[in-house]
């Protein structure tokens, strides 16, 4: 069989595939539709719950989990706790060692 080679379109006929609106990218008037809807503040989903939720927060308002790790207090002793423990502590040592 002999090979045919493919035949080229004419220059001349019109090609219909861009008879649309232009898009152009610095007007967003030319977007297509629905494309671009923002309207409203950036939201992500809550990893826990999957409400939405501003894409700044630090804890969800639906669920109340933290997004992330960082986020979560550290549920540890104050500062002043930690004072507080010392101070009992030194007291406990001096008061053995002034008996010995």
């Amino acid at each position: 069989m002999a090979r045919t080679r493919y035949d080229e379109p004419d220059e001349d006929e019109d090609d219909d595939w861009d008879d649309g609106d232009d898009y152009d990218p610095d007007d967003p008037e030319t977007y297509p539709a629905g494309l671009y809807d923002d309207d409203g503040p950036a939201t992500v989903p809550c990893p826990h719950c999957r409400a939405d939720i501003l894409e700044d927060s630090e804890q969800c308002p639906k669920c109340g989990e933290f997004i992330s790790k960082e986020d979560v207090s550290s549920g540890g002793l104050s500062s002043v706790a930690w004072v507080l423990l010392l101070l009992m502590l030194l007291a406990i040592v001096l008061s053995i060692a002034g008996r010995g």
